[in-house]
């Protein structure tokens, strides 16, 4: 076997050590020989705030990296990913809206959240396809940061308007993990975990797709259908983690290079490569959010936003270049 064959194996174990860090580490020691006794302290905190939040930044590290591979592969950008093309602030403005109109159906809060981030990526494609003279990469950007823009005018004037849930708001809009338990993590997981079992199964023909279209049609695929089905994937995937997660940034655009410069061959093994990237940051993030200035935390997002900023303009320069 080859030296290169180990590295799903390194990335692996890699997710099971941010796993096992999240788990212990926090604003307050736990003691694990105490786990057990679900009458102390730290058999509550343990299974009642760890886990419930280990699960649900290793689901939003899957449905985030998944978003970014799909966007990436369909729209044939490098620079797609659900945070600078609007598919987070689509989700985030549906998901309040929602929140002010009809708290009551709180439950159905993943369908306006993927309402919300399909109508980004339409608004996204119909701007691309208006600017089509100009180089795709900015098409796009410049299609993200209207579409951001607007999406967000939308979240100003309800924060106006609803003053109340705004100020709930303000730490969904920077994502983080803080007030996770395990029932809002039911509907949300069962979307992820099929979105991933869908994305498996078109792993050939997403390999097919980003080659060219006039391959795609010569192997008997619609390019316009494909692209379709991922980007409706990838919005339903970005808006079930956004429902719990809030507007986690930036690891749909750095986990799918990442996973290209260890693995650069196409293929499952590149998208489950991707998918525990995307956990292992998600969840270090959040480790790092809840031991940085303890007992007090710090967003998830932040850290994310400070690797994820520098390698967009890293990527925007190397275009250039």
């Amino acid at each position: 076997m080859r030296k290169h064959d180990f590295l799903p194996v390194s990335v692996s174990f890699i997710t099971l050590a941010a796993i096992v860090l999240s788990l212990v580490c926090g604003s307050t020691s736990v003691d694990l020989t105490a786990i057990f006794d679900m009458s102390a302290p730290d058999g509550i905190i343990f299974f009642s705030i760890r886990v419930p939040r280990t699960s649900a930044c290793l689901l939003a590290g899957l449905a985030f990296s998944l978003s970014g591979y799909l966007l990436q592969s369909a729209t044939g950008n490098d620079l797609a990913s659900p945070n600078i093309i609007g598919v987070n602030a689509g989700a985030g403005a549906a998901v309040l809206l929602f929140l002010c109109l009809a708290p009551e159906l709180f439950w159905l809060l993943p369908v306006a959240a993927f309402v919300g981030a399909m109508s980004a990526v339409g608004l996204v494609s119909g701007i691309t396809v208006l600017t089509r003279r100009l180089d795709s990469s900015s098409s796009l950007i410049l299609a993200g940061v209207a579409v951001n823009a607007l999406f967000n005018a939308l979240i100003s004037t309800l924060g106006s308007l609803f003053p109340d849930t705004m100020s709930s708001y303000s730490s969904f809009s920077a994502g983080g993990f803080s007030n996770i338990d395990s029932a809002s993590l039911y509907v949300p997981a069962a979307i992820i975990i099929t979105c991933i079992a869908v994305t498996l199964m078109l792993s050939r023909t997403m390999t097919i797709i980003r080659l060219d279209d006039e391959i795609a049609s010569s192997c008997g695929m619609n390019p316009m259908a494909v692209r379709t089905m991922l980007s409706v994937l990838a919005a339903l995937s970005a808006s079930a983690a956004v429902t719990f997660s809030g507007l986690l940034g930036f690891v749909g655009l750095v986990t799918p290079h990442l996973a290209s410069f260890l693995w650069p061959e196409e293929g499952k093994t590149k998208l489950v490569i991707t998918l525990l990237c995307g956990s292992s940051l998600v969840l270090l993030a959040d480790v790092l959010s809840r031991v940085a200035i303890r007992p007090a935390e710090l967003p998830a997002g932040v850290f994310l936003a400070v690797i994820g900023v520098p390698f967009f303009i890293f990527l925007l320069l190397r275009r250039k270049s």
